[in-house]
């Protein structure tokens, strides 16, 4: 099980790929050096400029690499980034967003018109820093950019799930890489202009390793070990000599990526030395399920339909010698289908009401209860984008003890002992004659009311004064099998002090806040959870002669779980191919029915002043 949380927070950016996809793209338009092939373009937009919370219209240009489309195009630019600030007097792109080209004269909110969407660093209208690009084929490059094109390290993932990962030049691989096929296969070694080229290693997908010298692309020296020798964890079962139809046939899982750009809720694939893991992109998701990252507000159980969030994937079998075999039958068996109880927390912050509010709530969205918790607090300092700067107050300790959906927790008790008077807090009551006199009047009440070593780190939020905290949680929580699981995570959380009341009325509050692409053609596979050793058939149309097939899934389960299958291809000569294990890490948050306790029995303050 540790092993298993462990895996999933594995990044893509150790990503791979297929090379001949790569060096052929229209994205890499030219050779270094000579002009690039394409055309700027441009538009008129409508831009949001939220420091002066107004809308700007502006002419804006990009370059298009590939003009013959007839592509529309819209830039946003990064939440912070100013429009003023990433496009040039000339109306030029230049700073941080994300750039889309889709279907001209089509609906902004179809995602099936999208040919590409980049996001990150761009100058003179290309993609030029650390940025990813994806097309809508199921292509996915990432890594650093110059003038449009991958150059130092970088990741390609072609359409059919095969990834290279490496050294780029120019767009081409150049240097140390790897190549990882959907087959589970893993090449590590030198490449040049595309090609492998010197020694590499190669590990087959039933985990035999062996060396090898390349070049150009050709193999020139090592013994590839028979097909046989690998068949001990990959996939060949042995039945006659020479292992039948089967000795022929390889079978790839990815993640289908063409479906999952359409979807809210995406997947990614990973080719490891003991198996393909397939895992949320999302890092929110990705740290809800480790633990890792920061415990703030916005719990992951929001903003999506959790009965529409499956993963899509694909299961491609071909021949290596483009021959036909003949397929008996297909079908899915799983090893093992487990919950995954993990605690899966956020935090609720307290405002309006009344002026003092030293509590907040912990929400619970994962299958698992907290069992012993204790919180470890400072009090800090915040800057403009909230990240704490210089050095936080001492550590004060509390006990929250267990909970299921979640638990309030008040820090009255830990002002107290941090000398703030809060029974002067609790019962005043703070006006102030304006707007403009705030400045003054925060000063007035840091001289009337003794704050303590909480001093220090009191900032403001329009009419509220607030006190930013930062700490961790640590608990336990107990799996399905009985192993007890020791947890420690980080939060940060803000909390008001006091609300000064002035005539005229400055917040403004607003109501606050997914899909799946269809996908008739894709067969839906339910993993039942706490079940074992069983199989799933997958039914096949059409002639079983073949030398290719491709079955597409559909992927879900009732709650956020770990499923293990390898995909088994039995032939009409009774010969049996089976893929390299897959490893389904299944995300599914459970929605909280936790409701607060700490509503004060009376509120003061009116109602455009109760927070949002």
């Amino acid at each position: 099980m540790a092993r298993a949380r462990t895996i999933f927070g594995i990044r893509a950016i150790v990503a791979a790929s297929m090379l001949a996809a790569l060096t052929g793209s229209a994205v890499f338009a030219d050779s270094a050096g000579a002009p690039q092939a394409g055309a700027w373009a441009e538009r008129v937009q409508i831009l949001y400029q939220s420091d002066t919370r107004s809308v700007l219209r502006r002419s804006v240009r990009v370059w298009d690499f590939n003009p013959e489309r007839n592509l529309d195009f819209v830039w946003e630019p990064a939440a912070g980034q100013s429009p003023d600030r990433t496009i040039a007097d000339d109306g030029t792109v230049n700073g941080r967003g994300r750039l889309t080209w889709r279907v001209r004269g089509s609906a902004s909110y179809d995602p099936k018109t999208i040919y590409s969407s980049y996001f990150g660093e761009v100058s003179n209208g290309r993609p030029d820093g650390q940025g990813r690009l994806e097309l809508r084929s199921g292509e996915v490059f990432e890594g650093h950019w110059v003038a449009g094109k991958l150059d130092g390290q970088g990741i390609h993932v072609d359409a059919d799930g095969n990834r290279y990962e490496g050294a780029l030049a120019a767009g081409v691989p150049n240097g140390q890489g790897r190549l990882l096929s959907s087959t589970g296969e893993i090449f590590a070694g030198l490449f040049v202009d595309g090609l492998k080229n010197g020694k590499g290693r190669t590990r087959l997908p039933g985990g035999t390793v062996y060396d090898s010298d390349w070049v150009m692309g050709k193999e020139s020296g090592g013994a590839r070990p028979d097909v046989l020798a690998d068949a001990r964890l990959g996939g060949l079962l042995k039945a006659q000599a020479g292992g039948g139809a089967a000795d022929k046939v390889e079978i790839g899982v990815a993640v289908d990526q063409r479906m999952t750009q359409q979807a809210d809720m995406q997947y990614q694939h990973l080719v490891r030395d003991e198996d393909i893991a397939i895992y949320p992109v999302s890092d929110e998701y990705n740290d809800a399920w480790n633990g890792t990252g920061q415990i703030r507000t916005g719990n992951v159980y929001e903003g999506m339909d959790w009965e529409q969030a499956p993963a899509f994937a694909e299961v491609d079998l071909k021949t290596t010698d483009q021959s036909k075999v003949k397929l008996d039958s297909l079908e899915m068996k799983v090893a093992a289908s487990e919950a995954y109880r993990k605690p899966m927390l956020s935090i609720s912050e307290h405002f309006g009401c009344v002026g003092f509010r030293p509590d907040f709530s912990i929400i619970n969205n994962g299958w698992g209860d907290v069992k012993g918790m204790k919180m470890s607090i400072q009090f800090t300092r915040i800057d403009e984008e909230y990240n704490p700067t210089g050095e936080p107050s001492r550590v004060f300790t509390k006990d929250i003890g267990d909970f299921a959906d979640g638990a309030d927790v008040s820090i009255k008790s830990v002002l107290g002992e941090a000398g703030v008077d809060t029974a002067s807090l609790e019962t005043g009551r703070f006006p102030c004659a304006s707007v403009d006199g705030l400045n003054v009047c925060r000063a007035q009440l840091t001289n009337k009311i003794r704050f303590g070593e909480a001093l220090d780190y009191l900032g403001t939020f329009n009419q509220a004064m607030t006190l930013n905290a930062i700490g961790k949680f640590d608990y336990s929580w107990t799996d399905d099998q009985g192993n007890v699981v020791q947890q420690s995570e980080a939060f940060r959380t803000s909390m008001t002090m006091a609300v000064f009341e002035v005539p005229e009325s400055m917040a403004e509050c607003g109501d606050g806040g997914g899909g799946s692409p269809e996908a008739m053609r894709y067969q839906n596979v339910e993993f039942p959870i706490g079940k074992h050793d069983y199989t799933i058939a997958m039914p096949m149309r059409g002639n079983k002669k073949l030398s290719s097939y491709t079955a597409r899934l559909k992927m879900w389960s009732a709650m956020s779980s770990i499923h293990r299958f390898s995909i088994a291809a039995h032939f009409a000569d009774g010969s049996t191919r089976e893929s390299k294990p897959v490893t389904f890490f299944y995300f599914r948050p459970k929605e909280s029915l936790f409701e607060t306790r700490t509503a004060p029995a009376a509120c003061y303050l009116p109602a455009d002043m109760q927070g949002c």
